[in-house]
């Protein structure tokens, strides 16, 4: 159903409803598609896809924050605040970034290439996500934002 206002009117015209609503659809059914190339594959189209839907919809609104509540919980299971498990995470990137970078300077198939960039931007993942250090860079990027 579509978000209404208060008065029982629909916020957005009926053709922009349906327009947003193709689109994010689009997005989800491209998913499965693109989910297995290398990189961040459908991860974008899914978030693109409901926020198109929650932009009409309660329930993709819905969705969207209560994956955003859970998340912090999976991040803080897989990322525990021990520094062994911290330097064990560190060191796991680490090395899995070197076995991309070689198989990126030594593969000749094109899909190896492909391979590799996908294991470098999921070791830089790893490695951005422990220790906290996406939410650092995210803070001092709004702290320049601002001035």
């Amino acid at each position: 159903m579509a978000k209404k206002n208060e008065d029982g009117s629909r916020q957005n015209p009926l053709w922009k409803v349906i327009a947003t609503d193709i689109a994010g659809i689009t997005c989800l059914f491209l998913v499965p598609f693109l989910g297995p190339l290398p990189g961040p594959g459908g991860i974008p189209l899914l978030l693109a896809g409901f926020g198109l839907l929650a932009v009409n919809h309660d329930w993709a609104d819905d969705a969207i924050h209560f994956v955003k509540k859970h998340s912090e919980n999976l991040l803080g299971y897989f990322f525990p605040d021990k520094p062994l498990i911290k330097w064990a995470w560190d060191i796991f990137a680490a090395v899995i970034f070197i076995v991309g970078l070689w198989l990126n300077l030594t593969a000749e198939w094109w899909v190896f290439k492909g391979l590799s960039y996908g294991i470098m931007a999921g070791s830089s993942t790893v490695f951005m996500l422990n220790r906290g250090r996406l939410d650092w860079l995210d803070s001092q990027v709004r702290k320049f934002g601002k001035k």
